[in-house]
């Protein structure tokens, strides 16, 4: 009997050597790379990878010997995602998904995904729509079933909701969060217009009202907050991205419905870089544009392409992309719906250099 465990122990050994070494010696193949614009023009985005499941996020050497063993687990993938917002801080990105009734964390430290999960007594994460989070890694996660705004540490631990159902006719579907200044914007489709508060969910001030004029909406549908305190609104059935100062003064607006470069369709979100450039996600034309803080049209990427009916990959390529995160690193987060992933891109600004 002892000679039959210790031949076994010799056997798993020789396994694990075998298998580290594999793993240590042989080289990646080189991949591809993707660039906007493409070259001979200098690169200002380039393409890093695409999330499905947890296959997508990169194994620990635990894993990867285990899943050498036993086989990779059935996979958890993304239905219906909606909206992204990326935490480089903590190695992980969350994803709301409205297909799974779940926010989904992508946790790149601990080489897995998981569930977002309230407590009992707490509200239920049924219908996710937008997230943020304050100078403290808090995150803020707009629920739509509950009408709440749900709270979580740095830990992903519920601390505390904010009800809106005692803010009459108050039903918003995007939110963005101002770090420095502590304040919640909600874009209500509504009333069409931005209803701020500050994080206790105190009631501080309204921008805009429903109309076509300059600083109104017909339906706001994303919040960008710029690095001089801006804010940057999307309207989506009037084709339009309005500008306003910090305490609510409309400055300038740009855009037109079209089907030119740089014209919109169907604004689903809006997000800002490091250098408050403005990037504008249109899922009827599948693609991004991305203007400059005055609203000039600086370059375009995307185009129409279903991964389900092809197999490929397509790097660029969207079907309805929906929600877009551009983080302190200035990785850029794309929701691209009807292939279930997101998609993530690097912006290379003027100061650094490819690799």
């Amino acid at each position: 009997m002892n000679n039959i465990c210790q031949h076994i122990r010799t056997s798993v050994l020789i396994f694990i050597t075998i298998f580290l070494s594999a793993c240590a010696t042989v080289e990646k193949a080189p991949t591809e790379r993707y660039f906007w614009p493409p070259p001979p023009d200098v690169a200002r985005i380039e393409w890093i990878k695409s999330y499905n499941s947890q296959l997508d996020i990169e194994k620990s050497s635990s894993q990867l010997f285990w899943t050498a063993i036993s086989g990779d687990d059935k996979p958890i993938t993304l239905a219906k995602p909606l909206e992204v917002k990326s935490v480089p801080e903590l190695q992980r990105f969350y994803v709301s998904d409205v297909g799974r009734a779940a926010v989904i964390v992508f946790d790149r430290a601990n080489h897995g995904i998981r569930n977002l999960e309230t407590p009992p007594g707490a509200p239920a994460i049924r219908h996710p729509l937008s997230m943020g989070y304050d100078d403290k890694f808090n995150l803020y996660l707009l629920e739509r079933r509950s009408n709440t705004i749900i709270v979580f540490d740095k830990n992903e631990k519920y601390q505390r909701h904010i009800m809106l159902s005692g803010m009459p006719g108050v039903r918003p579907i995007a939110m963005a969060l101002d770090k420095k200044l502590g304040r919640i914007f909600l874009a209500d489709g509504g009333s069409r217009k931005i209803v701020v508060l500050d994080l206790q969910g105190q009631f501080l001030f309204n921008i805009g009202k429903r109309g076509d004029d300059d600083g109104q909406f017909n339906m706001p549908i994303g919040i960008a907050i710029n690095s001089v305190g801006e804010i940057i609104v999307a309207d989506a059935f009037n084709a339009a991205v309005h500008i306003f100062s910090g305490d609510g003064k409309f400055l300038r607006k740009f855009g037109r419905r079209g089907d030119n470069k740089g014209d919109f369709q169907l604004i689903k979100s809006v997000a800002v870089d490091s250098e408050d450039n403005i990037y504008v996600v249109d899922g009827r034309s599948h693609s991004i544009s991305i203007f400059s803080r005055e609203g000039d049209l600086l370059m375009s990427l995307g185009g129409y392409y279903a991964v389900a009916s092809s197999g490929k990959l397509a790097p660029g390529g969207f079907s309805v992309p929906v929600g877009i995160d551009i983080d302190s690193n200035d990785r850029i987060y794309v929701v691209d719906q009807l292939n279930s992933r997101v998609q993530v891109f690097q912006y290379i600004s003027q100061n650094k250099l490819v690799k």
